[in-house]
């Protein structure tokens, strides 16, 4: 639980396959603030935006996943993909993290245009970060191409 004197950070994703690369996001976005609250898609919604693919693991295994790193104080459990003035004010986030140079949660075409950070934005508390991390362009994707590459040796 937060105390009244925190900075309360926000940051959201799928968190598909926890990797480095969250990780790193992750250790980024908190550095920013001093409680921090992630937001997690749930199953349909990652089916949604990004494809019949995904999500790889339940929001059960994603939000297990997520809260055993040291950076997440908390999880948004089926976190809304457009983030809601709602929740940016029931939470007290005083600042939303997202990242410039990403491309984990690509979603489908169709949806490339949705700004998920709209009413952040409008509000004056996005913030945007760059990663400069070598490891930090492993995705999901690249994850799952690596498996079927290999899937022979398996």
């Amino acid at each position: 639980m937060p105390k009244a004197s925190d900075r309360i950070i926000y940051v959201q994703g799928s968190f598909d396959l926890l990797h480095h690369g969250h990780l790193k996001r992750l250790q980024l976005a908190k550095q920013e603030g001093d409680f921090m609250y992630v937001g997690i898609w749930d199953d349909q919604m990652v089916k949604y935006y990004r494809g019949d693919c995904y999500p790889v693991q339940s929001i059960q295994e994603r939000v297990l996943q997520v809260l055993s790193s040291k950076y997440a104080d908390d999880v948004v459990i089926g976190a809304p993909f457009i983030l809601t003035k709602d929740l940016i004010t029931s939470l007290n986030i005083k600042k939303v993290v997202t990242f410039s140079d990403s491309e984990e949660d690509n979603v489908k075409p169709e949806f490339s245009e949705s700004d998920q950070f709209s009413i952040a934005r409008e509000m004056g508390i996005l913030t945007t970060l760059k990663v400069n991390d070598p490891f930090f362009d492993i995705t999901t994707e690249k994850i799952a191409l690596r498996v079927l590459q290999n899937m022979q040796e398996y």
